[in-house]
Parts: C-alpha cells; structure tokens; sequence
C-alpha cells in the first residue's frame, strides 16, 4: 500500500497553453521540479499523471500534464487535490517535521494529557497546532520550538515544557 500525501490543489486552467494552477500545501515547491509523475485523487482513488513541464509565473506554479491540453480536458482536474508518493517527500532537516507526521500525536504537559493533534494551522507568525481534548474542547498552541521538551513524530508523542506558560490555564 502506498502512503500518499497532499501538496497541493488544482485552482484553475490555462487553456491556451495547457496548464493547470495550482494551490501549493509544501514548504518545499523545488520538489515538483524533479518529480516525474504526481497522484490526482478523483472521489477516493489516487491515479498516476506524468509530468511534462512547470513553470512557476511569480508566486503561482502551473503544471502541464501528458496527454492533456484542451480546456475540455483540463477542466476535470479543477478542485482536485494532487499528491506525492512517501518516498518522494524530501528529507526535513532537524526539528523540521512534515504536518501529517504531528497530525495524531498526543500532547502532554508533564504527565497530563491534553490531547491529540487534529490538525496544524498555517499563520503569518508560526505554525498552530489545534489539539482536541479528552471533553472534544479545542486547544489551539503556538507550534514553536522552545515551548517543548520532546516532539516524536514516529511515537506520536508531544511533550509541552511545564514553564512554557502554555500549560498554566489547565486543570
């Protein structure tokens, strides 16, 4: 089984020149220039397109698939998400983390749990990490460094520096 994961979604076509554009979801946009082929989901089934040719036209990027290049056949990928296999993710650096790695771990200040990622929002300043906790309140903390003691994405474990202020406000 292949473990897909999202980078980006088809906004808009450009028909007269055959390119799809795109919304990115990655840190890492150099990847698409030596990737061969992405995965386009289509209601639950990823399938394999080859890549011909990107471009990157000021903050946009555009994409041109083989075999396809009429608007009528460009329109079926509006809206659709596109992925990458695992293997082609680039490596993160150290305390860099991919946001489907901290999706699911369990977060704990001390030996008190909070609750498990749901989801890592993106905000001019930092990244946000929305927890839920055990009652389904939401929790909503600064996903920066120096408020942590462990992140553990392959145990699926967060712990949250006693002295970081975050935990004060809890029971």
């Amino acid at each position: 089984m292949n473990d897909f994961f999202l980078i980006a979604k088809v906004v808009s076509v450009s028909p007269k020149d055959g390119f799809i554009k795109l919304k990115l979801f990655t840190d890492h946009p150099e990847k698409l220039y030596t990737t061969k082929y992405v995965f386009i989901d289509f209601w639950g089934n990823k399938k394999k397109f080859f890549i011909e040719e990107i471009l990157k036209r000021g903050e946009t990027f555009l994409l041109r698939l083989k075999n396809f290049s009429t608007e009528r056949e460009l329109e079926v990928f509006v809206g659709r998400d596109l992925f990458l296999e695992q293997s082609e993710l680039i490596p993160l650096s150290d305390n860099s983390f991919y946001i489907h790695d901290l999706i699911g771990c369990q977060v704990y200040c001390s030996e008190k749990y909070l609750g498990i990622v749901k989801d890592v929002l993106s905000t001019p300043a930092n990244d946000v990490l929305e927890i839920t906790g055990k009652h389904d309140e939401i929790k909503l903390l600064p996903f920066v460094l120096k408020f942590f003691d462990e992140i553990n994405p392959e145990q699926k474990i967060i712990f949250v520096k006693e002295d970081s202020g975050i935990c004060d406000d809890e029971d």
